[in-house]
């Protein structure tokens, strides 16, 4: 069962991309419109497309079409500039849209000796843009453990700046649900408040347990490329701390297990 829905998110992630950017968009530079601020001043508005080495620029506006060597750009927007902050280091890409898809996939790197050195993770999340830097929105997922979970969680990006590779930190929270039936069991396990003379609630020697979830809790660091069309790539490294509860039929003994792992995580961002 793992197998199959980690190939299904695989491929899910695959119609994602192959849909947010066609082979000719991958392959070569596209026309689009926007704002061109140039190193000598002006600013002109229009459609503009790179050559097939970027290292020209065509620039058509209504008055006129003139071709430049693309390090005479000095940023290029989708709203005209002079109110935003200046780019000493490169292009300034103004996001414009509200809504965005942020898709990972990653590992958690463990202790070796446990029983799951590495699970697998994939989430998306749909996120609204509150600032130009601030978004925040709701996901969902699939994580392999001694069960399949399903984490339903709340998120915050920040974007540290406007560059084509730019820093972002992440805080993501939320509740593990368990999708499938409990592959855990303890072994002789005596009741605190059970004695041999008094006897308390009976627990058997071979216990199952039902899975109930948890909270979990993900705050992170990477960093975004931003490409020409309207995919970014990510990349991040965090600390996971998530706590998955397994109780008895009678509610009469609980497991509580602690992950504490490093996170690894490689990212679609679909604007």
């Amino acid at each position: 069962m793992n197998k199959r829905i980690t190939l299904f998110c695989l491929f899910i992630c695959l119609l994602q991309y192959t849909g947010a950017q066609p082979v000719n968009e991958a392959l070569y530079p596209r026309v689009e419109r926007g704002y061109i601020e140039l190193k000598d001043g002006r600013i002109l508005k229009g459609k503009y497309i790179y050559s097939p080495d970027f290292g020209k620029i065509r620039i058509v506006t209504f008055h006129e079409s003139v071709v430049l060597d693309a390090s005479e750009v000095v940023r290029i927007t989708k709203k005209k500039p002079g109110t935003g902050e200046t780019n000493d280091s490169g292009e300034e890409f103004s996001q414009t849209k509200s809504y965005f898809i942020f898709s990972e996939l990653g590992i958690l790197p463990g202790n070796p000796d446990n029983m799951n050195k590495m699970p697998f993770i994939f989430h998306t999340t749909v996120n609204y843009r509150l600032l130009e830097k601030l978004s925040v929105g709701l996901g969902a997922g699939v994580e392999f453990y001694k069960e399949t979970y399903l984490p339903v969680t709340i998120n915050g990006i920040y974007r540290f700046n406007n560059n084509r590779a730019a820093p972002f930190a992440m805080l993501q929270a939320g509740y593990q649900v368990p999708i499938e039936g409990s592959r855990t069991k303890v072994v002789n396990v005596m009741p605190a408040h059970t004695d041999y003379i008094w006897p308390g609630p009976q627990v058997s020697y071979d216990m199952e347990l039902k899975a109930r979830g948890g909270i979990l809790l993900n705050p992170s660091l990477g960093i975004m490329w931003q490409t020409r069309s309207d995919v970014n790539f990510t990349f991040s490294v965090g600390y996971r701390f998530h706590r998955l509860v397994y109780r008895n039929k009678e509610k009469e003994y609980n497991l509580n297990v602690d992950y504490n792992r490093l996170s690894l995580k490689l990212g679609l961002i679909f604007n």
